[in-house]
């Protein structure tokens, strides 16, 4: 079997030394909010001793207890000022399965000193049911069994967390300080973790999937882009590191020879039957891709253009076939030296910006539409993918703007219009 994670070769230039992963800015999303000067009412005294939840929404609060018949009403977990954090208590409907030496996930989390709050709660069961990454493909099984890790790992239940709570945010509810305070903190927890070898599958398993809960993170966040494509190259450095040394690990399967047959699996291999618009949606895709040719001149760029038009042509035969297919160009991101990956995420650099609008567009659409019902995981991606090309689209010079017409068309045509 290719023992290559996503198909990835270790890189020499791929240093397990250098996974060190930078936070965010911590003054985006933290600042303190400015409470507003009460509207007084007639015989009515403000209550100083409402729960939390009342008071960000400006509303009174019936100071019932435990939970008071706003936060009931509308399914929030109700926390009062003067209330302890209570220890978070892992509750699935979904059967987990016990893996050896992790604690029950009924059992609170008391290998950790780490207290989490009720809102914590909240996103650890967001996670469960629906936040966690779409990859694997139907990987259900594979992420109910790292939740079960984060009993363990404070690192790792910090990057759930977090992403719980980017994805909720993409679709709006307001999660966006608790996202970014889980990321921060998983980050630098996950940073401390790195300085010595993981010890033990689970620490290794618990590595790889708090790195990729990162990673699914950055691709909720409207600006997002270059952390995910850092991200993901993570992924790779530590994965390669230490995930690879256990037979056993969780994401044993996660290789380039497993994740294509996982795929196929999942939508067949039976060819795709086009109709004629979406024929020719796939040749003025390739049209727009082969117009970037005189503009990609560094290896990296003639490689990953390369590449992506293959995704293209074997999208025209199969779906499933295309999506495998993009374990290439994620190859050549992970296998690219500092030299190479430097410049192809510079936003100044305007050739690889081009390709990269090209890509995240046939990415999604084939993630989102070519993988049937399992692609459905991949709709959240819209907001941020957009976000991404609009982003990508609006800092090009005149002279470049042509080049991403027909990417851009097509979104504001399709997703947007």
């Amino acid at each position: 079997m290719n023992s290559e994670i996503w198909g990835l070769a270790s890189s020499p230039d791929s240093d397990p030394s250098s996974t060190a992963i930078t936070p965010p800015a911590s003054g985006s999303g933290l600042g303190t909010r400015v409470r507003r000067r009460p509207i007084p009412r007639k015989g009515h005294t403000k209550s100083r001793r409402g729960c939390f939840n009342c008071k960000r929404r400006k509303v009174k609060c019936q100071e019932t207890r435990p939970e008071c018949s706003n936060c009931v009403r509308i399914g929030l977990e109700c926390e009062y000022p003067d209330s302890q954090p209570r220890q978070l208590v892992v509750r699935s409907s979904l059967p987990v399965g016990p893996l050896a030496g992790v604690p029950s996930p009924l059992a609170p989390l008391e290998s950790t000193p780490t207290l989490f709050t009720p809102a914590d709660m909240r996103l650890f069961h967001h996670f469960l049911v629906v936040a966690y990454p779409p990859l694997p493909i139907r990987g259900d099984d594979v992420w109910k069994n790292v939740a079960t890790l984060s009993h363990t790992y404070d690192y790792l239940m910090h990057a759930m967390l977090g992403l719980a709570g980017s994805h909720l945010d993409i679709h709006g509810v307001d999660f966006s300080s608790q996202a970014l305070f889980h990321r921060v903190r998983a980050i630098n927890l996950l940073n401390q973790a790195l300085s010595t070898p993981a010890t033990s599958v689970s620490e290794a398993d618990a590595r790889f999937a708090a790195i990729f809960a990162l990673a699914f993170q950055a691709s909720c966040m409207p600006e997002g882009m270059i952390e995910f494509l850092s991200m993901i190259k993570g992924c790779h450095v530590i994965g390669t590191a230490s995930l690879l040394a256990y037979k056993d690990s969780l994401f044993k399967a996660f290789t380039q020879d497993g994740y294509g047959e996982s795929v196929r699996k999942v939508i067949g291999t039976a060819p795709l039957s086009l109709n004629q618009e979406e024929e020719k949606i796939i040749q003025e895709f390739l049209e727009s891709l082969h117009a970037l040719a005189p503009l990609c001149t560094s290896p990296l760029e003639v490689r990953f253009l390369a590449a992506t038009e293959r995704v293209v042509n074997v999208a025209r035969v199969s779906a499933a076939e295309a999506f495998a297919q993009f374990a290439e160009n994620y190859s050549l991101i992970f296998r690219a030296t500092a030299e190479e990956f430097n410049p192809f995420i510079d936003p100044n650099h305007y050739p690889a910006q081009l390709l990269l609008i090209h890509f995240i567009l046939i990415e999604f659409q084939i993630g989102y539409l070519g993988l049937g019902e399992a692609g459905r995981r991949f709709a959240y991606r819209e907001k941020s993918c957009i976000a991404w090309m609009e982003h990508l689209a609006a800092r090009l010079p005149d002279e470049y703007k042509k080049y991403a017409e027909w990417p851009i068309n097509f979104v504001r045509t399709y997703l947007v219009g």
